[in-house]
């Protein structure tokens, strides 16, 4: 294993871009590959025409030339910005190719989330699924927990607000925060979460609402209102820009590159979870 982590990218849109600016500054990475959708603008720039800093000579690939690019520059980490879909794909091929996996996306399904875990024990190679890449955010879903034990009795609502250009709403790290109080209030996070509130039906209590928001440029706002009748306490996350993802994302990689093979969380990486023994996961056909 080298000292210095060799990173790809996969997927080189807002966040994507934020990330490769700073991985580049970093001495301890090095950014060899990061590749976009086949057929895209992107594709055969060098990247630090399309960040406006000075030529680096990596150029973005399509998603078509993965495997030769892969073969190419031998990655140690892949970070995945796409989708679901496309990031299935894509993964497994990194994976072929002995690249330890980051996913910094949400909206994988149980299926998707368990064939990507099949997808590391079958190449044996790191996985960690990282939705929540802010330590920030981790430290707000922690909070929560321990929040949850206390508040019971409280009525709860998640409010989240992001860029108007945001596809999925309410966010995924909204739906986590709520799932997450919900299991700690006792509370069924399978029939107990709503979103939004519309009409004239009152709060039964024993239910969390989410509320999304999408305007201007908002990076991202994540809150917790725990109020009774005598009582209000909000915590609140607040992303000032896209560098917040990526100060956590560097302890991630720095972790992965360093500790053995493995399936691992954020909260375990930022020490806010006791590490758990890693367990083989049942095949799954992800053919």
């Amino acid at each position: 294993m080298s000292m210095k982590a060799r990173v790809a990218l996969f997927g080189f849109g807002r966040m994507g871009q934020a990330v490769a600016r700073n991985l580049l500054k970093d001495p301890s990475l090095k950014l060899v590959l990061v590749a976009s959708r086949s057929g895209g603008d992107k594709v055969g720039r060098d990247i630090g025409d399309i960040l406006e800093i000075p030529e680096t000579g990596l150029i973005v690939k399509g998603s078509d030339q993965l495997i030769q690019s892969l073969a190419a520059t031998r990655p140690d980490i892949v970070v995945d910005f796409t989708n679901p879909e496309t990031g299935l794909i894509n993964l497994k091929t990194a994976a072929k190719y002995g690249a330890d996996l980051i996913v910094g996306t949400t909206g994988y399904t149980k299926f998707q989330t368990e064939a990507l875990r099949s997808i590391a024990n079958m190449y044996e190679v790191s996985l960690v699924m990282a939705p929540n890449l802010s330590i920030g955010i981790n430290m707000l879903m922690d909070s929560a927990k321990k929040m949850a034990k206390v508040l019971s009795g409280f009525d709860i609502e998640v409010i989240e607000e992001h860029h108007r250009y945001k596809k999925d709403a309410p966010s995924g790290t909204a739906i986590c925060l709520a799932k997450t109080i919900a299991e700690g209030v006792g509370i069924n996070p399978e029939k107990g979460l709503i979103f939004g509130r519309q009409g004239n039906k009152s709060s039964k209590g024993r239910e969390i609402a989410i509320h999304a928001i999408r305007g201007g440029g908002t990076i991202g706002v994540h809150k917790i209102v725990f109020v009774s009748d005598n009582e209000r306490l909000e915590i609140k996350h607040e992303s000032i820009n896209r560098n917040a993802f990526t100060d956590c994302l560097k302890k991630v990689i720095q972790y992965i590159h360093s500790h053995p093979t493995g399936i691992y969380s954020v909260e375990e990486i930022l020490g806010l979870e006791a590490p758990k023994p890693v367990k083989q996961i049942a095949k799954v056909d992800v053919s």
